[in-house]
């Protein structure tokens, strides 16, 4: 799993996300929401000695508290004649809902980025949802680190909801998922997750924990 689900404000809950969902439901026939994908880009920062020190007490999800400004094409989104803007379902690598309760709704296979491939359909029974509603938070965009960009990209603070992690930390005594996280955290220093290697990189991408 390299992605969370993430909204804007304090609290870190879903409600208005659903509640717009079911809005579009229910006024325009919309079959399910799709949102976007956001690379939390931090996870490449290698910290420095003294950031270190900071996070012995800390959870990972605060140390990568920096994501990308814009998506990078054509990992994020599509262009079309210099226009990159497009980033609709898979361009966009979203992640959607759907109203599962609606028994009216053909029995189909899902999609890995909307109900089905056929973008036609989609656009008229899938609302997109705003960044400002719901996005997904990406912990994986390796192709900043090998098309070397990591010092070059616009990166921008987004930790997460105090709310969260505050839930975050009690899971944590759970115990499979302290076994897990223990294990994550005698490798931070060097590694982090499993599948990120962090790198050297300039003072504006290191942040305040």
């Amino acid at each position: 799993i390299d992605e969370i689900v993430a909204v804007p404000g304090p609290s870190g809950n879903l409600i208005d996300a659903v509640k717009t969902c079911h809005t579009a439901h229910t006024t325009q026939g919309k079959a399910g929401c799709s949102f976007n994908s956001q690379v939390v880009s931090s996870v490449y920062t290698k910290l420095h000695a003294d950031e270190e020190r900071k996070m012995t007490d800390k959870l990972l999800l605060e140390r990568y508290n920096g994501v990308e400004a814009s998506p990078l094409c054509s990992h994020g989104c599509k262009c079309a004649e210099d226009v990159c803007s497009d980033r609709r379902f898979h361009y966009g690598r979203q992640k959607y809902m759907v109203n599962v309760r609606n028994k009216t709704l053909p029995v189909r296979p899902l999609w890995t980025h909307a109900i089905s491939r056929d973008y036609s359909e989609m656009e008229q029974i899938m609302e997109v949802l705003p960044d400002d509603v719901i996005r997904v938070r990406k912990y994986q965009g390796e192709w900043y680190k090998s098309g070397n960009l990591l010092n070059s990209m616009e990166e921008k603070a987004s930790p997460l909801p105090e709310e969260v992690l505050k839930k975050v930390r009690q899971m944590q005594w759970l115990p499979d998922a302290k076994t897990l996280y223990n294990r994550l955290k005698t490798d931070r220093n060097t590694v982090g997750v499993d599948w990120i290697v962090p790198v050297e990189r300039d003072e504006k991408y290191h942040r305040e924990f």
